[in-house]
């Protein structure tokens, strides 16, 4: 190694470190970015929003028809019962009206089974559309009121006996104790009210 570079070298080194050693004082003087946080019940958002009342609304109404439906073909099946029963069973039209009294028996009970399902079906649908909306009223609120995230409030009666019911058993218990994350926050972050305000002018009924 020449001697010109081996001084430049014990030369630069010191400065180099000093140099590292200020930058890495200057990061820890900078002060960190605040994160803000909000926190939100979805279950009370979801439960007081209008659009549950609307999707709830609909969907009775869709119950009442096809209850109304299945109820008139319970009516035709009776008015055919007691009609066989007044033919004897050697009479020419009696195996005719057995079969289609019989049909209709069991068309009933496939109306009842498929209703049951489109119903549920509907149930499920509506409530994957509300909190869909849910989430994404939150992520405008947010964004709106420069927060960096937003935790779900945990509703249960670990928390908040007064309005949650209790566990009914042992693995519910148990269920509630691994799901429950936010132990703590200060109520100033909830912004469970400003959601659903939120909610409702998006969704009005």
């Amino acid at each position: 190694m020449k001697k010109t570079s081996f001084v430049a070298m014990v030369i630069l080194t010191p400065a180099i470190i000093l140099t590292g050693l200020q930058y890495s004082q200057a990061a820890k003087d900078k002060p960190a970015a605040m994160v803000k946080i909000g926190v939100v019940s979805i279950k009370d958002v979801f439960e007081k929003c209008l659009m549950k009342q609307t999707v709830e609304k609909n969907l009775s109404a869709e119950g009442d028809k096809k209850f109304n439906e299945l109820k008139k073909l319970e009516e035709t099946i009776e008015v055919d019962k007691a009609a066989l029963s007044k033919r004897k069973q050697d009479s020419a039209d009696y195996m005719t009206m057995l079969k289609a009294l019989m049909l209709k028996q069991s068309e009933l009970e496939a109306q009842k089974e498929y209703y049951q399902q489109e119903l549920t079906v509907m149930e499920m649908q509506g409530k994957e559309k509300i909190y869909r909306k849910i989430l994404e009223v939150i992520t405008i609120l947010a964004k709106e009121k420069g927060l960096d995230m937003v935790f779900s409030r945990d509703d249960n009666y670990l928390n908040r006996p007064d309005s949650s019911p209790a566990a009914e058993s042992p693995t519910e218990l148990v269920l509630t104790t691994k799901t429950h994350k936010l132990l703590y926050f200060n109520p100033e972050f909830d912004i469970t009210a400003e959601a659903l305000t939120a909610m409702d002018k998006a969704n009005p009924q």
